[in-house]
């Protein structure tokens, strides 16, 4: 014996409405994904100031010194920004930037200082921020420079 179905009786799936998305959130998603260099011989700051960049939406690259952030935009790293540590063995900051300004590939690349010990930027350096800082200063300053 065949049965029939009626159509009338199968229920319909309910569907539940997407839950709004905050506002917060939207920006982030939709913000443009700049990669930065952070360059700094502290694990402990390099790591929790990468980890607020990328919280910030930020794909983020590391280097524990100027030598190791040289090597890194030698291999094709393109930074939209770059935070720089000052006071590193091997190659300090000031050499790095010395050394970036004249490379005709990155000498346009923004650079924020991070430092203890200069109270003004150096030669060379968008923005100086003094350690200790805020880290809202540090977001504002790198959105600033990814902007332009």
């Amino acid at each position: 014996m065949q049965t029939e179905t009626n159509t009338a009786e199968v229920a319909a799936p309910r569907t539940v409405p997407p839950r709004p998305e905050p506002a917060s959130e939207r920006q982030l998603r939709d913000a443009p994904k700049c990669t930065i260099l952070i360059i700094d011989d502290d694990a402990g700051i390099r790591d929790a100031l990468a980890e607020i960049l990328e919280l910030s939406g930020y794909h983020v690259a590391v280097a524990a010194d100027g030598q190791e952030g040289i090597e890194l935009l030698e291999v094709g790293l393109e930074p939209s920004a770059i935070v720089l540590d000052l006071m590193m063995p091997r190659m300090d900051g000031w050499t790095f930037l010395d050394r970036l300004r004249h490379d005709p590939k990155h000498q346009g690349v923004p650079v924020v200082v991070t430092s203890a010990v200069a109270s003004e930027s150096p030669p060379g350096a968008d923005l100086c921020l003094q350690k200790p800082f805020d880290v809202g200063q540090l977001d504002r300053a790198v959105a600033r420079l990814c902007a332009h």
